[in-house]
């Protein structure tokens, strides 16, 4: 009767001390500082600004060109055969000022207003993507740690128990009532839940580890419980599909990527067959001061001019210009076939999520009926072990079906919660919408 005390005692050195007192950190202050503290999402911001700075500089070309000049001069006269004397020429002050604006119509010009939006749009896709990739891991670990919290409860609970049943069959013992098989076997059941606690705690202190280098917390902090479950009923995955469809970052992103080449094969044809117009137009201004301090005539000049450039070496089948404008409507009959096929995986996407969300609800309503046979059986177990007409091996079976049930019942409500979350991640609305127009009922 030696190993329990030691048992004990590790126990005490084992659960962390003052887990109380520890600050509650809600799912949106975790996402929150995942969004501050993720470098790779910093990295996909600046690539947006970059991008959209970028696309925005074709402006540039609109924009006249303006200049200022200002020059200085002065020397001095050197005697010469009739004049023996050296006079200093003063200082002549010339000033001048002109502003030149020159514009070249192309098939790029003509297409560079949809090119530059599709740019900052796929950009925009992109970033988009990723921080919901980050939400979506962020939001799914952090509810997998407060079904850790969960576990670790119930395991306590079972710890206790055992204890219990351990102290109760240690006084039938003293008293002669049990032998002393019995009581080692009572002793051994507090020994298996103190390591199936241990183990719990170590299973949620490796996510912790791993969820506080996803999001940069470094304090120690206690979660939100986990949110009810919510069962959901679907219609077809069709129906599904033709509401969200063209929400969804995925079709988004396949459309910007149809477009952008249709833009391009646009620009490939003008390139082609468009002339080259330009034009440019100029004025200058010129003044200054003499050594007299007299302003000297200002002169004026306007001056422009238009240039047109017809390629045609493009016209001739085989060129570069009509090999590019044939390579830009593959390209756009491969990004047609790429969006039909972002449609289909939606569709089968949808189909796979429903399935797996019915599946859930099903073992759900199962797994819920096992929990409660398996506490009214424990709890019977308990009344008849305290009148000694079973062992505490079936006690202790009894109470491993309990905690089993609660556990498997606790991994059931969360394969659904995430699947619901996954669904509506899919369709590119929030969960709390997708449970709010697909609801039933809520379990309890």
């Amino acid at each position: 009767m030696k190993i329990l005390p030691k048992i004990l005692a590790l126990l005490v050195f084992m659960l962390p001390l003052g887990a109380e007192g520890l600050p509650v950190v809600t799912l949106d202050e975790a996402l929150k500082a995942a969004a501050e503290n993720n470098t790779s999402l910093e990295q996909q911001e600046i690539v947006l600004k970059m991008t959209t700075r970028s696309a925005d500089s074709y402006l540039s070309a609109y924009i006249p060109t303006f200049g200022i000049s200002a020059t200085a001069s002065t020397g001095l006269s050197f005697p010469d055969a009739t004049n023996n004397s050296t006079r200093f020429d003063g200082i002549n002050l010339n000033l001048g000022a002109n502003a030149t604006f020159s514009y070249t119509l192309d098939g790029s010009k003509i297409t560079e207003s949809a090119s530059s939006r599709l740019t900052k749009e796929s950009a925009s896709l992109t970033y988009e993507s990723y921080r919901d990739s980050l939400e979506l891991l962020v939001t799914t670990s952090y509810w997998t740690l407060a079904t850790y919290d969960i576990a670790i409860e119930n395991a306590k609970e079972a710890l206790d128990s055992a204890q219990k049943t351990y102290e109760s069959t240690k006084e039938m013992y003293d008293s002669g009532m049990v032998d002393e098989l019995t009581l080692s076997r009572t002793e051994l059941s507090v020994t298996n839940e103190t390591i199936a606690l241990q183990n719990a705690e170590d299973a949620k202190a490796q996510a912790m580890a791993s969820f506080k280098a996803l999001t940069g917390l470094t304090d120690d902090f206690t979660t939100e419980p986990l949110p009810d479950t919510v069962i959901l009923s679907f219609p077809e995955a069709e129906v599904l599909f033709d509401e969200y469809a063209e929400s969804t970052t995925a079709i988004r992103s396949a459309r910007n990527s149809l477009e952008t080449s249709r833009n391009a094969e646009t620009k490939a044809k003008l390139n082609q067959y468009m002339p080259t117009v330009t034009a440019t137009i100029g004025y200058q201004y010129q003044g200054g001061l003499s050594d007299t301090r007299s302003y000297s005539t200002a002169t004026h000049g306007l001056n422009g001019s238009v240039a047109v450039s017809l390629p045609l070496s493009s016209y001739i089948p085989g060129s570069a210009m009509d090999l590019a404008k044939k390579n830009a409507s593959d390209q756009v009959a491969l990004d047609s076939l790429a969006l039909k096929s972002a449609q289909d995986d939606l569709l089968d996407t949808l189909r796979q999520s429903i399935m797996t969300i019915n599946q859930a609800q099903y073992n759900l309503n199962i797994l819920d009926s096992t929990l409660s046979i398996a506490e009214r059986s424990y709890n019977l177990s308990e009344e008849a072990y305290e009148a000694g007409l079973i062992s505490a091996d079936d006690l202790s079976d009894s109470r491993k079906e309990l905690l089993s049930a609660q556990n498997n019942l606790l991994s059931a409500k969360l394969n659904q919660l995430i699947s619901s979350y996954n669904l509506a991640n899919t369709l590119g609305i929030e969960l709390q919408e997708l449970q709010e127009e697909y609801t039933i009922k809520e379990s309890v």
